[in-house]
């Protein structure tokens, strides 16, 4: 995928926006999360990877498992 430079300026600042609005609500944004976010920025993934990467994570996590399970 290629972007253009506005592109990638545009994209590079909904992160900051949104990495910014999480801490200002106190919600930690795990390093691979954040990661996701800085590829998608720059162009590397597209935000159904995002999507696919965080909820790989999230199935992941012993914690959800146990949370889903009990639903």
């Amino acid at each position: 995928m290629t972007l253009s430079h506005e592109d990638i300026m545009r994209r590079q600042q909904d992160v900051q926006d949104a990495l910014a609005s999480a801490a200002r609500e106190g919600q930690p944004i795990p390093a691979q999360a954040a990661a996701d976010m800085e590829a998608y920025a720059r162009g590397k993934i597209t935000t159904d990877e995002i999507r696919q990467r965080a909820m790989a994570r999230l199935q992941a996590n012993l914690r959800y498992k146990k949370i889903t399970r009990a639903a």
